[in-house]
C-alpha cells in the first residue's frame, strides 16, 4: 500500500532576530522586538517585546531533535548559528521537510507569539504587518508546499479584516490572532462581526495558538506559576471555542473556520460532551451561562462544522478520535521547536497509528490539512 501523504498543520519558521529593528517605521525602530544573550545575569535567547514587560527565554523555539546537553550549550551563548537554518531559509526548509517524509508545511510563527501581549494596538500592528511581509517572501519560494499564517491585530476589527485581505493577497493561507482576547474587547461581541465575515468570504482558517492569548499575559518569574500555566494552556482555548459556539458568532458565521493550535486533543470530548449536556433542548439559552442566542444545532455540531484541533503527540485524543469528529483533527510536528520528532515523524506514526484504519489514517495526516489550508494532492 502507498505511503500516506503527511501535510504538517503546524510547523514554526525563525524570524531573523534583525526582521523588526531593519523594517518597523522609524518611529517604532527605537522600541522593536529584539534578541539579547544575556538578562538578569543568566544567558538565553531572551526575547524582549515592549519596554516596561520582563523578556521571555524562548531557547525551546529552536531546539528541533537537540539533547538537554546541546540545548545548554545552545543557550549559554545563544545564536542562530547553533539552531535550524530551516527555520528561516525556505530552501533549507524544503531540504528538511523532505529529509522528515513531509509533503507541505502549514508555518505558524516563533518570536510572533508574545507580540499578541502588546497593549499599544499600532505598534502591534506594525510589528505583524512586518511579520507577514517576510513571511509571505518565505513561502513565495515553494507556494505549494509552504503555506504561511498571517498575525493579525484585532484591537479594530475593520482593520483587521483589512489586514487579513491583504494577507491573502500576499498568498498567504489563513491567520493566527490572539487565543484569548481582552477583558474589554469579548469575543462574543458583536464589534468583531466585520473579521469574522472577512475571515469566512476569504476562506481564511484563523488559529489559537498556545503564548498568544491574553490569559496568562501577567506571567513572572516565579516557576511555579509558569508550570501551572503551561500546563492549563488548553483551557484557554476551550473557554474561546465555548464562546464562539454558545454566543452564535458560528451560527451567524457558518464559513468561519478556527483551529486550536500545538494544545493537543485529548480534552475535547469531554469538552463536547460537557458543552452538549448545558446545551437546552429549545436552542435558546445554555445553562449556566450568560449567553440567551437561539441556536439551530447542538453545540458539537458546530465544532464538527467548523472547529479544528491540531496535535503532537496524543494517543489518548487520536484513539478517542471518533468522539471528537475524525475531519476535525490535523497532525502536526512543530518542527523546529524541541517538542518536534522531526527527523523522525514517519517512525513515531508508524508507531502511533498502527492500530488506526487507512481511512482515518488519511484524514488525519493529510486530506483534512490539504482541504483546510487548500494544498493540492494531485
Amino acid at each position: 500500500m502507498a505511503e500516506t501523504i503527511l501535510l504538517d498543520a503546524d510547523s514554526h519558521v525563525s524570524e531573523p532576530l534583525n526582521l523588526w529593528q531593519e523594517r518597523l517605521p522609524k518611529q517604532y525602530r527605537d522600541i522593536a522586538p529584539h534578541m539579547e544573550t544575556l538578562y538578569d545575569g543568566k544567558p538565553g535567547a531572551w526575547w524582549h517585546i515592549e519596554k516596561d514587560r520582563q523578556p521571555h527565554n524562548v531557547i525551546l523555539g529552536f531546539g528541533a531533535n537537540k539533547s538537554m546537553e546541546e540545548l545548554q550549550k545552545l543557550l549559554e551563548s545563544f545564536s542562530y548559528a547553533g539552531a535550524h537554518r530551516g527555520g528561516w531559509d525556505p530552501a533549507q526548509r524544503l531540504k528538511d521537510m523532505d529529509q522528515d517524509g513531509v509533503a507541505g508545511d502549514v508555518l505558524y510563527t516563533t518570536l510572533g507569539f508574545r507580540m499578541f501581549w502588546i497593549k499599544d494596538a499600532g505598534f502591534q500592528r506594525a510589528c505583524f504587518q512586518v511579520y507577514n511581509d517576510w513571511l509571505a517572501e518565505f513561502c513565495a519560494h515553494s507556494p505549494k508546499r509552504l503555506k504561511g499564517l498571517a498575525l493579525i491585530s484585532l484591537y479594530d476589527a475593520k482593520l483587521a479584516a483589512q489586514d487579513l485581505a491583504n494577507a491573502a493577497k500576499k498568498g498567504l493561507a489563513g491567520a493566527i490572532i490572539w487565543a484569548s482576547p481582552p477583558e474589554e474587547l469579548p469575543f462574543h461581541s458583536e464589534i468583531y462581526d466585520p473579521f469574522w465575515a472577512a475571515a469566512q468570504e476569504l476562506k481564511m482558517p484563523l488559529s489559537l495558538h498556545e503564548f498568544a492569548g491574553l490569559k496568562w499575559v501577567d506571567w513572572d518569574d516565579n516557576a511555579k506559576k509558569r508550570t501551572v500555566a503551561q500546563a492549563i494552556n488548553s483551557h484557554e482555548v476551550e473557554q474561546t471555542f465555548a464562546t464562539l459556539i454558545l454566543s452564535g458568532v458560528l451560527e451567524r458565521f457558518p464559513g468561519l473556520k478556527v483551529v486550536s493550535a500545538e494544545l493537543n486533543c485529548g480534552w475535547l470530548p469531554f469538552f463536547l460532551f460537557r458543552v452538549d449536556e448545558r446545551f437546552d433542548a429549545t436552542g435558546i439559552r445554555f445553562r449556566g451561562t450568560p449567553f440567551t442566542t437561539k441556536l439551530k444545532l447542538k453545540p458539537s455540531e458546530y465544532f464538527r462544522r467548523q472547529l479544528y484541533a491540531t496535535f503532537i503527540d496524543d494517543g489518548f485524543g487520536v484513539a478517542h478520535r471518533h468522539d471528537i469528529g475524525v475531519e476535525n483533527i490535523l497532525w502536526s510536528s512543530d518542527f523546529p521547536h524541541s517538542a518536534t520528532f522531526w527527523p523522525k515523524s514517519r517512525q513515531k506514526i508508524a508507531a502511533d497509528f498502527q492500530n488506526i484504519g487507512a481511512a482515518d489514517t488519511e484524514k488525519i495526516l493529510c486530506k483534512n490539512t490539504a482541504q483546510l489550508y487548500g494544498f493540492d494532492l494531485s
